[in-house]
């Protein structure tokens, strides 16, 4: 035989996985809802002084078309970039952080669909395939089970030569991040987050890394997407 048929126990272990990612992913959508809220001023508890979204609008091409933040939370950098692009699309899976973010911007915006704010899983996004021009994934990467699926995604809406900014923490040990901010991984090694993006379809062509606060190091990526 070319391959084995899957038993019943193997269908059962798989059954098992996918619950166990689905119930993962339902409390990590209640966490985001019942802090949305006060999720900015977390934001600037570790990040202080240093302004992530003037970092990522530095990266946006000019002339950019569709900019996309996956994982937009409150809408803190997807409201700067609106003046770098034609259109932005915010996704993120807290219907409240979205609610937040709305209130950011003007009504004709909003209903001109130059912001388009879409609920969505990162490792299943709302998008057309190549529909964004650049995107961004600031301080998500660390809450997601399967970072590189979500990757894999952004591969998926972004056509050879789109942009991709990634800004995540440097590999650390502070455990209290898991709790408070809701963290799965005590963030990534720098060769072996450039590993995975290569294997997404990326080249990694800028790595910058900046202290912030509680000790921790933010890893700010620039990738293309190839073919």
């Amino acid at each position: 035989m070319a391959f084995v048929q899957p038993d019943a126990h193997m269908r059962a272990d798989l059954a098992m996985a996918a619950q166990m990612l689905e119930e993962r992913a339902r409390k990590t959508r209640q966490f985001f809802n019942a802090i949305a809220e006060n999720w900015d001023e977390l934001n600037n508890e570790v990040l202080g002084d240093f302004d992530l979204p003037a970092a990522v609008c530095a990266a946006v091409p000019q002339g950019c078309g569709t900019a996309v933040d996956l994982g937009c939370g409150t809408g803190a950098v997807l409201a700067r970039l609106l003046p770098l692009a034609h259109r932005v699309i915010g996704v993120d899976g807290s219907a409240r952080m979205l609610e937040i973010c709305r209130r950011r911007f003007a009504p004709e915006d909003l209903s001109a669909e130059r912001v388009s704010l879409r609920i969505g899983d990162l490792s299943h996004l709302p998008l057309r395939d190549h529909e964004a021009d650049f995107a961004c994934i600031n301080l998500v990467l660390h809450h997601l089970s399967q970072p590189a699926e979500a990757l894999g995604e952004i591969r998926r809406i972004l056509p050879p030569g789109g942009r991709l900014f990634v800004a995540d923490f440097l590999r650390h040990t502070d455990e209290a991040m898991r709790n408070r901010y809701g963290d799965r991984w005590l963030g990534f090694a720098e060769d072996a987050l450039a590993t995975v993006l290569q294997k997404a379809g990326f080249a990694v062509h800028s790595a910058v890394r900046k202290p912030v606060g509680r000790g921790l190091t933010l890893l700010l990526l620039q990738a293309d997407a190839v073919d």
